[in-house]
């Protein structure tokens, strides 16, 4: 009885991996064993184009250079905010802002109050010293000028002190005399009461901070970005008057 031997299968490539499976048609067995699809011996399953696409390494783009954020200077030298230009405002003078707008609020409050006192007869030369040195008949003439003195040295210590906050935000060079000239003004305030006299220890400490070294470097290079005026070209060719149709006759 004779044998017949089985017949191999046929494979289009001579290599056989191992466990007897047949590498496929159109494959490349020169991949590097440990990448996706490699078997041990070193022969792929992936077509030749992906191999290739996995094999082209990645290059990433060198990072940009670029040299750290400037801090903003003016012409002087002198640090200016990012927000809006103008030169950087020290601590001192947001301080000397907030004193005199302090010594405002007090100034109001004293004011409504004697107001409230010299309504009323009865404590109407209690109200300020000036009624109580004077005595002056409530219905007369001299009480109503009196009235009116105080209201104008009231709206006088409010304008000195919001002139000099003001003024100091602006940065204006003058302004540590103007801080001595509140002081002046707000010295009034000793012929009214004490509510009117406590207005005066704000703008007095501020007056003295406005001569800080912070300060005059402050008020030199605000005058110098105020210095700088923009410059606008100036155009010739203006025509006024009708102007000639497009397409048409001029």
């Amino acid at each position: 009885m004779s044998q017949t031997t089985p017949e191999r299968p046929s494979t289009t490539l001579s290599a056989i991996r191992p466990g007897g499976l047949p590498v496929r048609e159109g494959t490349v067995g020169t991949a590097v064993a440990g990448t996706p699809g490699v078997t041990g011996t070193g022969v792929t399953d992936q077509p030749a184009s992906a191999q290739s696409a996995q094999l082209v390494p990645v290059v990433q783009p060198p990072p940009i250079a670029t040299l750290p954020p400037l801090v903003p200077e003016s012409a002087t030298g002198y640090p200016t905010s990012e927000r809006t230009g103008e030169p950087r405002r020290p601590l001192v003078v947001w301080v000397i802002m907030a004193l005199c707008w302090l010594s405002v609020a007090v100034t109001i409050v004293a004011f409504a109050r004697w107001w409230h006192m010299a309504a009323m007869i009865t404590t109407l030369f209690d109200s300020a010293r000036v009624f109580g040195w004077a005595q002056p008949n409530p219905v007369s003439f001299g009480a109503i000028a009196l009235v009116i003195v105080v209201a104008i040295i009231g709206v006088l210590m409010v304008a000195a002190a919001g002139a000099v906050a003001y003024n100091t935000w602006t940065g204006q060079p003058w302004v540590r005399w103007a801080g001595l000239i509140a002081v002046g003004v707000l010295g009034l305030s000793f012929l009214l009461n004490w509510w009117f006299s406590a207005a005066l220890a704000p703008v007095a400490v501020a007056a003295g901070l406005l001569w800080l070294p912070a300060v005059r470097r402050f008020c030199t290079a605000m005058a110098g970005f105020h210095a700088v005026k923009p410059v606008v070209p100036r155009t010739s060719d203006i025509r006024y008057g009708p102007q000639p149709l497009i397409g048409g006759r001029g």
